[in-house]
């Protein structure tokens, strides 16, 4: 973190603490990671998922921390504070040091959380408010960070964001960062549930606990902000209903205050109307697939609550062409329609391929693969949903990390009737390749698992890997083969035999 511009006091920021070796110190900074802990920081000693920070208080010291908050006393002698919880103690330091200043009570801060589509919500909500001449900023989770460099992220773009009279602040949360107790200081305006379907594989923790991370996030929602509830999902409409925050919602009928009518879909898109009140909206949208049409409700509800036109968010939606990594669209003109989608869980991967196969003439080829994150039980869930669904899938790896691929596959194959009917290609790249060159016209390949993720993670190592880049590549050869060394790059026969 970076240094403040002058000391804190400790007792002044965090009274209720258990003074040993001394009974106050003043500090620069704060530090959870003893490696990169500074001169003059407070050093605190986190227990995560990841390990217990106690261990690593000699090399905060060494490296020349002021002193060590911890949850236990320690042989050391060293300025040490004891408290019940340095998760609490971590966020509220973070608030000390980004402190929010008296603009913080223009910025509009609202919080999208659920097991799938925030991405895709936050940047429909930013697009709309861009359009209806509204500045906004989206905070997401950095790519690979820990639960505390993730909030003093958080804290510090918010910080940011109000100093230069931003009016929305869209902040992604996660049931993992929620249930860290870091974030635990933060408030907002507006909660957005996007849904609460499946206890998500990234989740180190047990079902309940995935559960009861989302509830943590009505009590950070202010006394009297909205949250913004999707009854098309059944957990959340029937387990989720806060009693002591206000709520509205949206749905498949008119049970819900915001719900649509479907009409119509094709290969273009769909068309749809929304219903608010005694108002009503049709639009048509070139983005495919239910779950589209569900971040378009609740990112109108948000709109309708900030007093914001039914009329101007719905030719917002108009001009929204497509998310990246939500059945984003790769044409090249080719005769066949290709896919990216992020779903990496089966209920995600059933609703893109039935968006997919009502609009599909010829075959709908599929391209997946679970991660190393994902139990043996969701990986054969998701072998169901690709044999049921689909007319030819594909297995591949998607980050096995230090598991084997073929492993990872084998477990797929026990959700098959027929395993012989699925195809075994560990490469990524291969597998992309195989499905298109397989396509014909009238087709429709889908390739699931990474979204707009950009990195595939193989043993310890990171690398860049783009579904749509590969796509796009593999496409446009194609249509324009180079022969290089007297064969073509991309050939079919390559490939038949895994």
């Amino acid at each position: 973190m970076d240094p403040a511009s002058h000391p804190f006091k400790l007792s002044q920021h965090l009274p209720n603490f258990r003074p040993f070796n001394t009974s106050e110190i003043e500090f620069v900074c704060i530090s959870t990671d003893g490696s990169t802990c500074s001169p003059g920081d407070l050093f605190i000693a986190l227990v995560t998922a990841d390990g217990d920070g106690h261990n690593d208080v000699q090399l905060a010291i060494e490296n020349g921390a002021a002193g060590i908050l911890a949850e236990r006393l320690l042989p050391i002698q060293y300025p040490l504070f004891l408290v019940e919880d340095t998760r609490t103690a971590f966020s509220e330091l973070s608030q000390v040091i980004y402190a929010q200043t008296e603009t913080d009570t223009e910025l509009i801060t609202i919080a999208i959380t659920g097991s799938t589509a925030v991405a895709a919500t936050s940047r429909l909500l930013a697009h709309m408010f861009e359009t209806s001449d509204c500045s906004c900023q989206v905070i997401s989770t950095p790519e690979n960070s820990t639960p505390q460099e993730a909030f003093m992220y958080q804290a510090k773009s918010l910080q940011e964001l109000s100093a230069a009279s931003i009016q929305y602040a869209i902040v992604e949360l996660s049931a993992e960062h929620l249930a860290t107790r870091l974030f635990d200081t933060l408030s907002f305006d507006f909660l957005v549930v996007t849904s609460v379907e499946n206890h998500s594989p990234e989740f180190d923790g047990t079902t309940q606990a995935y559960n009861n991370s989302y509830q943590r996030a009505f009590e950070r929602l202010h006394q009297q902000g909205v949250a913004v509830l999707n009854f098309a999902d059944p957990v959340t409409r029937f387990e989720f209903v806060p009693d002591n925050r206000a709520f509205l919602t949206i749905g498949p009928n008119d049970e819900s205050d915001i719900w649509v009518q479907h009409l119509e879909h094709g290969r273009l898109g769909q068309s749809f109307i929304v219903h608010a009140g005694a108002d009503s909206q049709e639009i048509f949208s070139p983005i495919l697939g239910h779950q589209h049409v569900f971040n378009c409700l609740m990112s109108i509800a948000v709109g309708l609550l900030l007093h914001l036109p039914l009329r101007r968010l719905c030719e917002s939606i108009r001009s929204y062409k497509s998310t990246p990594g939500q059945l984003q669209r790769v044409d090249r003109g080719q005769a066949f329609d290709v896919y990216i989608d992020r779903a990496n869980t089966a209920k995600d991967l059933n609703r893109a391929v039935l968006a997919l196969r009502q609009i599909t003439e010829g075959k709908l080829i599929l391209v997946y693969g679970p991660s190393s994150e994902h139990s043996k039980i969701e990986r054969a869930e998701m072998g169901r949903v690709a044999e049921r669904f689909t007319d030819v899938s594909i297995i591949t790896e998607n980050n096995a990390a230090y598991e084997n691929p073929l492993e990872i596959a084998h477990d797929v194959l026990d959700g098959y009737l027929r395993s012989a009917d699925a195809y075994i290609i560990p490469g990524r790249e291969r597998a992309i390749v195989f499905g298109l060159t397989t396509a014909e016209s009238g087709d429709t390949v889908l390739i699931a698992g990474k979204g707009d993720n950009t990195f595939d993670i193989l043993g310890n190592e990171t690398f860049y890997f783009d579904d749509t880049e590969i796509a796009a590549i593999c496409i446009e050869e194609i249509l324009n083969p180079v022969a290089k060394y007297g064969r073509d790059l991309f050939r079919f026969e390559d490939y038949a035999d895994g």
